[in-house]
């Protein structure tokens, strides 16, 4: 595929997660109460923002990624397109498992589900990258970004997210922070990296 070709698979890919960050706030409703009665909803909607913030933070480090990634692409195969579209399903669900842990913010399933989403979706990007690597789909002079995007620090993101899913049975509170927490352990995730290749 030519550099056009890659450069439409990288817009629509943007897309994919505009159209799923745009979907996010759709879960909060103004509430439909008296004037006495708005600072008590107002209040009621902290736990529906909690996971709009929390749930727009993710998907947009995943794009942050995702976009970084394409820019060291100098071509396309068939296998990458179907990762690609892989992880973009998986994106395109997060809404969809937001409303569950805003709905069901104490039931421990609810939690589960999300965090294995999160978990499919940090996996197939991680085997994305790795096959990008491997089939030579990057500029020479940008492989080592691409290595620590697909290196198995990197790969510890996904591990978190899958571990959160155990932790949710025993505490969804728990697996909430575990997953707030991947937004501050990117830096020094990405520092280990760095040691690493050195």
């Amino acid at each position: 595929m030519d550099r056009h070709d890659l450069s439409r698979i990288g817009a629509f890919s943007d897309g994919v997660m505009a159209v799923a960050i745009t979907l996010l706030v759709l879960n909060i409703e103004p509430p439909t109460v008296s004037n006495d009665d708005l600072p008590d909803a107002l209040f009621d909607l902290i736990p529906s923002l909690a996971a709009y913030v929390l749930s727009f933070a993710l998907v947009g480090r995943y794009w942050v990624i995702h976009h970084g990634l394409f820019a060291t692409f100098v071509r396309f195969d068939g296998l990458l397109l179907a990762l690609n579209l892989a992880f973009l399903a998986l994106i395109a669900l997060v809404p969809f498992a937001t409303n569950l842990i805003d709905d069901y913010s104490t039931v421990p399933l609810a939690a589960a589900v999300f965090g294995a989403l999160l978990g499919l979706a940090a996996f197939v990007h991680w085997l994305m990258t790795l096959h990008a690597r491997r089939a030579d789909l990057v500029h020479e002079h940008l492989r080592g970004e691409t290595s620590r995007l697909g290196s198995t620090v990197a790969l510890g993101f996904a591990i978190m997210c899958f571990l959160s899913v155990p932790v949710a049975f025993l505490s969804p509170t728990v697996a909430w922070l575990m997953w707030a927490s991947l937004l501050v352990l990117r830096y020094p995730l990405r520092s280990v990296a760095l040691w690493v290749e050195r």
